[in-house]
């Protein structure tokens, strides 16, 4: 069967779009993206998806990993389990970690929250303003901040090395 190029591209194009919407961020591995010098990151004060409320002054002096995430994205779901398995390892050396969820209703947020067995609290950004505060487009996307809350590393779909940094911010 011939498919015509108009059909191969309009496909093409539907993949990319899918796959971008899903993690595929360009050109913000590093920093803070947008500044060419290191930044500050952008306080958060906002609801947890369980109703309580998190104060960015509770993780001040405190290595942060904030770790953007949603119930609909499959890169999402496969990487918690090593995020759970970070945050065992640093939470008792004073790293905090706190989930951004990005564009899902309470309800998704909080049944991702129990299958995959969260081990931080998340906080709720269904209007995007956490992920437009951190130039985050979409998911998953981890953010590492120093104790003095200078945005160090972003890692975006994979975070091989951030148990390697987190050992050399101690």
């Amino acid at each position: 069967m011939v498919v015509h190029r108009g059909v191969r591209a309009a496909m093409a194009l539907a993949a990319v779009a899918a796959l971008a919407s899903c993690g595929l961020q360009q050109g913000l591995a590093d920093g803070s993206g947008a500044s060419s010098g290191p930044s500050l990151a952008p306080a958060i004060n906002a609801s947890t998806i369980t109703g309580t409320r998190f104060s960015w002054a509770s993780v001040q002096g405190h290595p942060v990993v904030l770790d953007f995430w949603a119930a609909w994205c499959g890169p999402c779901r496969a990487a918690q389990p090593a995020l759970n398995k970070l945050y065992s390892k640093y939470a008792a050396r004073g790293v905090v970690f706190l989930g951004v969820d990005i564009r899902d209703d309470n309800a998704a947020a909080v049944a991702f929250d129990h299958d995959y067995a969260v081990a931080y609290s998340s906080v709720n950004d269904a209007d995007a303003q956490v992920s437009a505060a951190y130039n985050v487009s979409a998911p998953p996307t981890v953010i590492l901040i120093d104790q003095h809350g200078t945005i160090v590393k972003r890692f975006l779909g994979e975070f091989n090395d951030l148990s390697a940094i987190l050992d050399g911010l101690h």
